[in-house]
């Protein structure tokens, strides 16, 4: 099904010259990773809905998401990967998040942790997309702190409690996905765009 929403977009753009050669490879990689982000997102919360998540899926989705467009992060090698490591982070984490309690102290620690990790590793590329440019390298971190930082003070001042456990979860699950650490033991490379520049 993929296959076809991607090669169908291809021609389109093709035939209405909104794509060229060159530019191929980067359309076909943004409809794929469209294309499995909606998906997985429909299934993700289709299956919170059942498990009376719905609520704080949706919310760990949008700020998870919004923060990892500028810190960017490890990639499952394998779309399948991705699938598994997806829907047990997007189901697991809202049901602890919905019927457990976090310490407040361990959330505050995830909120320095998680900047920590931002001013060291962000943005942390990948070997399909390196990240050549140093000043969108800057741009990102700093928007990426920003963020951070807001979701942070909302934590601190919201009365709705389940708010200061998603941001615990964004911020750790971030924090993970740009470790060094996370890329060795995967043994992927990190930091790709000192690579590229050696070509």
């Amino acid at each position: 099904m993929k296959e076809v929403f991607v090669t169908h977009s291809i021609n389109y753009l093709k035939r209405n010259n909104a794509c060229s050669e060159k530019q191929e490879k980067i359309f076909k990689y943004t409809l794929e990773s469209l294309y499995s982000f909606l998906t997985k997102t429909f299934v993700i919360l289709c299956l919170s809905v059942f498990l009376h998540t719905f609520k704080v899926t949706l919310l760990t989705l949008i700020l998870y998401s919004l923060l990892r467009g500028f810190t960017f992060g490890i990639h499952a090698t394998k779309n399948i990967y991705c699938w598994i490591i997806s829907l047990s982070v997007y189901i697991l984490f809202p049901l602890i998040i919905t019927y457990l309690d976090f310490p407040l102290i361990f959330m505050y620690i995830s909120y320095v942790l998680g900047l920590i990790a931002i001013l060291l590793w962000a943005p942390a590329d990948t070997k399909a997309r390196p990240l050549i440019n140093a000043q969108k390298r800057k741009v990102n971190k700093l928007i990426s702190m920003i963020i951070a930082t807001i979701y942070i003070i909302f934590a601190l001042f919201t009365n709705y409690y389940n708010f200061k456990e998603i941001i615990t979860v964004t911020l750790l699950l971030n924090l993970i996905c740009m470790c060094p650490i996370t890329y060795y033991i995967f043994k992927l490379p990190y930091r790709n765009y000192r690579f590229y520049k050696k070509k």
